[in-house]
Protein backbone atom coordinates (compact mmCIF):
# COMPACT_ATOMS: atom_id res chain seq x y z
CA UNK A 1 0.00 0.00 0.00
CA UNK A 2 2.76 2.49 0.91
CA UNK A 3 4.59 1.87 -2.37
CA UNK A 4 1.44 2.63 -4.38
CA UNK A 5 0.78 5.82 -2.40
CA UNK A 6 4.29 7.15 -2.91
CA UNK A 7 4.22 6.36 -6.63
CA UNK A 8 0.87 8.08 -7.04
CA UNK A 9 1.92 11.31 -5.34
CA UNK A 10 4.90 12.60 -7.26
CA UNK A 11 4.29 16.18 -6.12
CA UNK A 12 4.62 17.26 -2.49
CA UNK A 13 4.27 20.66 -0.81
CA UNK A 14 5.14 21.81 2.68
CA UNK A 15 7.21 24.05 4.90
CA UNK A 16 10.94 24.57 5.20
CA UNK A 17 13.18 26.35 7.72
CA UNK A 18 16.88 26.55 8.35
CA UNK A 19 19.78 28.22 10.08
CA UNK A 20 23.45 28.79 9.39
CA UNK A 21 25.93 31.60 8.78
CA UNK A 22 26.17 34.24 6.05
CA UNK A 23 28.89 36.59 4.84
CA UNK A 24 29.88 39.00 2.08
CA UNK A 25 33.12 38.58 0.18
CA UNK A 26 35.77 41.26 -0.33
CA UNK A 27 34.94 43.35 2.76
CA UNK A 28 38.59 44.11 3.68
CA UNK A 29 37.64 43.33 7.30
CA UNK A 30 37.81 40.28 9.60
CA UNK A 31 34.59 38.38 8.87
CA UNK A 32 33.22 36.45 11.87
CA UNK A 33 30.36 33.99 12.45
CA UNK A 34 27.04 35.61 11.59
CA UNK A 35 23.98 33.54 12.62
CA UNK A 36 21.14 33.69 10.09
CA UNK A 37 17.88 31.88 9.40
CA UNK A 38 15.19 31.32 6.79
CA UNK A 39 11.62 30.00 6.66
CA UNK A 40 8.98 29.51 3.99
CA UNK A 41 7.15 27.13 1.67
CA UNK A 42 8.55 24.38 -0.55
CA UNK A 43 7.39 22.27 -3.50
CA UNK A 44 9.06 19.12 -4.84
CA UNK A 45 8.18 17.12 -7.94
CA UNK A 46 9.76 13.69 -8.35
CA UNK A 47 9.61 11.56 -11.49
CA UNK A 48 9.34 7.76 -11.32
CA UNK A 49 13.10 7.53 -11.79
CA UNK A 50 15.90 9.60 -10.24
CA UNK A 51 15.19 13.15 -11.36
CA UNK A 52 13.07 15.83 -9.78
CA UNK A 53 12.47 19.55 -9.45
CA UNK A 54 12.11 21.81 -6.44
CA UNK A 55 11.05 25.41 -5.80
CA UNK A 56 10.91 27.42 -2.57
CA UNK A 57 9.69 30.84 -1.56
CA UNK A 58 11.01 32.02 1.76
CA UNK A 59 11.99 34.88 4.01
CA UNK A 60 15.76 34.83 4.45
CA UNK A 61 17.88 36.83 6.91
CA UNK A 62 21.40 37.17 5.48
CA UNK A 63 24.26 39.69 5.53
CA UNK A 64 27.67 39.76 7.19
CA UNK A 65 29.35 40.47 10.52
CA UNK A 66 32.91 41.73 10.78
CA UNK A 67 35.32 43.28 13.26
CA UNK A 68 38.09 45.86 12.92
CA UNK A 69 40.35 48.08 15.02
CA UNK A 70 38.78 51.34 16.16
CA UNK A 71 40.35 54.74 15.55
CA UNK A 72 39.94 58.22 17.03
CA UNK A 73 37.65 58.13 20.09
CA UNK A 74 37.51 54.33 19.72
CA UNK A 75 41.25 53.76 19.42
CA UNK A 76 42.25 50.46 21.06
CA UNK A 77 38.72 49.03 20.85
CA UNK A 78 37.55 46.15 18.66
CA UNK A 79 34.67 47.51 16.61
CA UNK A 80 31.91 45.33 15.13
CA UNK A 81 29.61 45.99 12.19
CA UNK A 82 26.68 43.74 11.35
CA UNK A 83 24.76 43.94 8.08
CA UNK A 84 21.35 42.28 8.55
CA UNK A 85 19.82 41.91 5.08
CA UNK A 86 16.22 40.72 4.73
CA UNK A 87 15.37 38.94 1.47
CA UNK A 88 12.42 37.26 -0.15
CA UNK A 89 14.30 34.44 -1.82
CA UNK A 90 13.17 32.00 -4.53
CA UNK A 91 15.53 29.05 -5.11
CA UNK A 92 14.81 26.72 -8.07
CA UNK A 93 16.45 23.29 -7.96
CA UNK A 94 17.14 20.43 -10.33
CA UNK A 95 17.27 17.39 -8.01
CA UNK A 96 18.92 14.01 -8.47
CA UNK A 97 17.60 11.27 -6.14
CA UNK A 98 19.88 8.28 -5.56
CA UNK A 99 16.87 6.02 -4.91
CA UNK A 100 13.69 5.73 -6.92
CA UNK A 101 10.29 7.13 -6.02
CA UNK A 102 9.06 4.01 -4.23
CA UNK A 103 11.92 4.08 -1.70
CA UNK A 104 11.27 5.49 1.77
CA UNK A 105 14.84 6.85 2.10
CA UNK A 106 16.01 9.05 -0.78
CA UNK A 107 19.46 10.70 -0.57
CA UNK A 108 19.74 13.50 -3.08
CA UNK A 109 21.76 16.41 -4.41
CA UNK A 110 20.47 19.52 -6.15
CA UNK A 111 21.70 22.60 -7.98
CA UNK A 112 19.97 25.66 -9.39
CA UNK A 113 19.57 29.43 -9.44
CA UNK A 114 18.35 31.47 -6.50
CA UNK A 115 16.77 34.91 -6.81
CA UNK A 116 16.62 37.36 -3.91
CA UNK A 117 14.69 40.63 -3.48
CA UNK A 118 15.87 42.88 -0.64
CA UNK A 119 12.93 43.88 1.57
CA UNK A 120 14.73 45.64 4.41
CA UNK A 121 17.35 45.35 7.11
CA UNK A 122 19.78 47.50 9.06
CA UNK A 123 23.51 48.04 9.31
CA UNK A 124 24.57 48.46 12.94
CA UNK A 125 27.99 49.38 14.27
CA UNK A 126 29.04 48.54 17.85
CA UNK A 127 31.91 49.82 19.95
CA UNK A 128 34.16 47.63 22.08
CA UNK A 129 31.53 47.55 24.84
CA UNK A 130 28.83 46.36 22.40
CA UNK A 131 27.02 49.71 22.45
CA UNK A 132 25.32 50.70 19.18
CA UNK A 133 27.05 53.80 17.83
CA UNK A 134 25.65 53.87 14.29
CA UNK A 135 22.62 52.61 12.37
CA UNK A 136 21.63 52.85 8.71
CA UNK A 137 19.39 51.08 6.22
CA UNK A 138 20.85 48.19 4.21
CA UNK A 139 19.19 49.65 1.08
CA UNK A 140 21.34 52.79 1.43
CA UNK A 141 24.50 50.80 0.73
CA UNK A 142 23.41 47.58 -1.02
CA UNK A 143 21.44 46.68 -4.14
CA UNK A 144 17.83 45.55 -4.15
CA UNK A 145 18.28 42.36 -6.18
CA UNK A 146 20.55 39.36 -5.65
CA UNK A 147 21.18 36.38 -7.93
CA UNK A 148 23.34 33.29 -7.50
CA UNK A 149 23.58 29.50 -7.40
CA UNK A 150 22.43 27.19 -4.61
CA UNK A 151 23.64 23.63 -4.10
CA UNK A 152 22.37 21.07 -1.59
CA UNK A 153 23.16 17.57 -0.36
CA UNK A 154 20.74 15.72 1.88
CA UNK A 155 17.93 13.21 2.08
CA UNK A 156 14.15 12.84 2.12
CA UNK A 157 12.65 10.30 4.52
CA UNK A 158 9.07 8.99 4.28
CA UNK A 159 7.49 9.20 7.75
CA UNK A 160 4.15 7.76 6.59
CA UNK A 161 2.29 7.40 3.30
CA UNK A 162 2.76 10.68 1.45
CA UNK A 163 4.46 12.48 4.37
CA UNK A 164 8.14 13.35 3.86
CA UNK A 165 10.79 14.82 6.17
CA UNK A 166 13.85 16.37 4.53
CA UNK A 167 17.24 17.50 5.81
CA UNK A 168 19.76 19.29 3.60
CA UNK A 169 23.14 20.97 3.84
CA UNK A 170 22.81 24.11 1.73
CA UNK A 171 25.45 26.39 0.18
CA UNK A 172 24.64 29.60 -1.68
CA UNK A 173 27.04 31.70 -3.74
CA UNK A 174 25.92 35.09 -5.03
CA UNK A 175 27.05 36.15 -8.49
CA UNK A 176 26.18 39.85 -8.74
CA UNK A 177 27.86 42.72 -6.93
CA UNK A 178 25.86 43.89 -3.90
CA UNK A 179 27.61 47.08 -2.74
CA UNK A 180 26.55 50.30 -4.47
CA UNK A 181 29.80 52.11 -3.72
CA UNK A 182 33.47 51.18 -3.93
CA UNK A 183 35.55 49.26 -6.43
CA UNK A 184 35.50 46.02 -4.43
CA UNK A 185 32.99 43.31 -5.37
CA UNK A 186 30.93 42.16 -2.38
CA UNK A 187 29.00 38.95 -3.07
CA UNK A 188 26.47 37.24 -0.80
CA UNK A 189 27.33 33.76 0.48
CA UNK A 190 25.79 31.50 3.09
CA UNK A 191 25.90 27.93 4.33
CA UNK A 192 23.57 26.09 6.68
CA UNK A 193 21.13 23.30 7.36
CA UNK A 194 17.53 23.31 6.12
CA UNK A 195 14.77 21.05 7.44
CA UNK A 196 11.43 20.48 5.76
CA UNK A 197 8.13 18.65 6.07
CA UNK A 198 6.09 17.89 2.94
CA UNK A 199 2.83 16.13 2.15
CA UNK A 200 1.98 14.49 -1.17
CA UNK A 201 -0.74 16.05 -3.30
CA UNK A 202 -2.54 14.95 -6.48
CA UNK A 203 -1.67 11.89 -8.51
Amino acid sequence: MSVLAVQAQRTSIGITAGTGTAWLSDTDRDVVFNPVWNAGATLVYSSETHWGFGADIKYSREGVKFTYAGTGNYNGQTMTTRVGSDFIRIPLRAIYFFNKNENAFRPNVSLGPSFGILTGGEIKTYDGDKNVIGTSKVSDSFRDVDFGLQGTAGASIMLSDGLWFSADIVYYQGLNKQNKNGTNTMLNSNVGINLGLRIGVGR
